[in-house]
């Protein structure tokens, strides 16, 4: 399940249309911060949630077993 998934369901579960609005209301204070101005941000942000949890929990393992040991001599 991606974060988008997460969200949409924790948002499904609210029924209060006063908290409905304020969380609109913060979406659109953070629209203007996601901008094409702002570098790659939307190219990183379109990468997001293409992993499962599983998946990076796999890569992460893969990682640390691979560089968290030191070789040689220090």
């Amino acid at each position: 399940m991606t974060i988008r998934d997460k969200i949409l369901l924790d948002i499904a579960e609210i029924r209060n249309p006063r908290v409905l609005y304020q969380i609109l209301e913060f979406i659109h204070l953070l629209k203007p911060s996601i901008s094409e101005s702002s570098g790659n941000i939307n190219k990183v942000l379109a990468l997001a949630g293409v992993l499962s949890d599983e998946d990076a929990a796999e890569i992460k393992t893969s990682v640390e077993d691979a560089f968290s040991h030191i070789e040689g001599e220090w």
